[in-house]
């Protein structure tokens, strides 16, 4: 009985892995896609939506698989965006004119400013006073000629406290305007500390000149800095404008004062942190701090001074944080309460990324899925520079669809050509004919092993009757011999007639 119970579990815990090892193969990814492919290329790219980085178990993306039409697999690689090389800018102070408002229906260059042979700008009368001064031109001419491309402009502001708007816009003629962009400056001196917002971002244009225009009032200016980067700085600033952000998400208050937490909800790699501060007028030093998990330590990340002040119509928040990618899901926002902290109210946080490609080889029959969501997954992505070979390396954009329903991924792939049907139906006869294999052995063991046993016990109780009755020896014995029951019978008569015998003739 001991070898059917053994040779039965064996049969269970061969279809039992088996099962399961074709079960977790199949359906081990809890979310797939449909990629759409519009061409018949070889190679096709994709860039990694929001719902692909929320469905991934793993911080590196390592579970993320695109299957054909019959379930293979297929050769992908994965390229995380690298931070792009910046040409190192440089601060370069530039001369700035104060102007009077224009003249109706004034053209050139503005009154007591005059444009030199290489461009630069001179002025030939006195600067106007402040209350008539309700612009600013600065002259970039130079960093113009020289090709090189303004990122911002540094306004350093004499005054102490200050708050204001500012429009922004550039011309090569001093004629022809146009707009480039607008910004709040601010300056706040309290108890010795100073809060202050002096940069204009101009996001890298070429021009020869620019005009301030300020829509609450001119602050005195003390200098004014052109930040300056190389035109090589074209790529970063390409990098900046794919960035993705998942807005909205809510810190919660933590047990000590000043002290939030939130989650990203997925391995997104974080560069960019806006933090969305609760009432207006509150300026709070804090400290960003995230782990991977639990049982992970807190690791500082990023600090700043947050703010957001209110000036009539003006509103102006700090900018975003900056940090190295990190793709851990939990946050710890830790602000200082000594000024009363962030005060009532919900914090908001907004989380920015560049977000990964994905290139495959559209090895197989239509429809191809991509599939996320393992933790036991472990990334099989190559090298692009492997994947790319041939004439045909050029990889053709593709779109990733709407997320699939457990019935619609089943419906997917069944309406494809699946050449590999008949070898799955195959395994399957294999693996029953190989069970129902083992259960007649099992079977024939048992009986087997029920005849033996049966066959031991009848043996065992003839050698214990002839050992304990003579008679039954006997008479076992006789059984086995052609007509020794009579002869027996006649021996005990005639032994019988004996006693009988003896006994009359004791009594006569």
């Amino acid at each position: 009985m001991k070898r059917v119970l053994i040779v039965t579990g064996w049969c269970l815990a061969i279809s039992s892995v088996w099962v399961s090892t074709v079960a977790v193969a199949a359906d081990r990814f809890a979310q797939r896609f449909a990629l759409e492919l519009e061409s018949g290329a070889a190679y096709y790219s994709v860039t990694l939506p929001a719902a692909v980085y929320a469905a991934s178990e793993r911080s590196d993306l390592g579970d993320v698989r695109v299957f054909n039409g019959a379930g293979e697999p297929v050769p992908y690689s994965l390229d995380t965006p690298r931070e792009p090389s910046r040409a190192p800018s440089t601060l370069r102070p530039v001369r700035w004119f104060p102007m009077p408002p224009p003249a109706p229906g004034g053209t050139g260059a503005p009154l007591g400013i005059t444009i030199a042979a290489d461009g630069s700008l001179r002025a030939t009368a006195a600067p106007p006073g402040r209350a008539e001064d309700d612009a600013d031109l600065i002259d970039v001419a130079r960093e113009a000629r020289a090709g090189a491309r303004v990122e911002a402009l540094v306004v350093h502001v004499r005054d102490d406290n200050y708050q204001g708007r500012v429009n922004v816009e550039s011309s090569d003629d001093l004629r022809n305007w146009q707009p480039a962009g607008e910004a709040q400056l601010l300056k706040v001196s309290y108890n010795g500390s100073t809060l202050s917002q002096d940069r204009i971002d101009l996001n890298g244009m070429r021009a020869r000149y620019l005009r301030l225009r300020w829509l609450d009032g001119a602050p005195y200016i003390e200098s004014i800095d052109a930040q300056v980067q190389a035109a090589s700085a074209d790529h970063a600033q390409r990098a900046d404008n794919q960035r993705q952000w998942r807005e909205g998400i809510v810190a919660r208050a933590g047990p000590k004062p000043g002290e939030y937490f939130f989650e990203t909800g997925g391995p997104y790699p974080v560069d960019r942190l806006r933090l969305n501060l609760p009432q207006p007028n509150t300026v709070a030093p804090a400290v960003v701090y995230s782990r991977a998990g639990l049982e992970a330590p807190w690791r500082e990340v990023s600090s700043a001074t947050l703010f957001r002040l209110h000036n009539g119509t003006v509103e102006q928040s700090n900018p975003s944080l900056e940090m190295a990618a990190d793709t851990d899901r939990q946050w710890r926002v830790v602000v200082d309460t000594r000024n009363g902290g962030l005060g009532s109210g919900t914090l908001t946080v907004a989380a920015g990324w560049r977000p990964a490609t994905l290139t495959f080889v559209a090895r197989g029959a239509a429809p191809f899925t991509l599939a996320v969501g393992s933790a036991a997954a472990v990334s099989s992505a190559v090298s692009r520079a492997d994947l790319l070979v041939g004439a045909s390396s050029v990889a053709v954009a593709a779109r990733l669809g709407e997320a699939l329903s457990v019935e619609q991924d089943a419906d997917t792939r069944l309406s494809g050509n699946d050449p590999d049907a008949m070898r799955r139906y195959m395994l399957w006869a294999a693996l029953l004919l190989a069970v129902g294999s083992l259960g007649a052995i099992a079977w024939r063991l048992a009986r087997g092993a029920q005849v033996q046993a049966g066959s031991s016990a009848a043996g065992g109780a003839a050698d214990g009757g002839g050992g304990a009755d003579g008679v039954g020896g006997v008479d076992g014995l006789a059984g086995d011999v052609p007509g020794g029951s009579g002869a027996a019978s006649a021996t005990v008569k005639d032994a019988g007639s004996a006693d009988a015998d003896s006994q009359s003739t004791g009594k006569n």
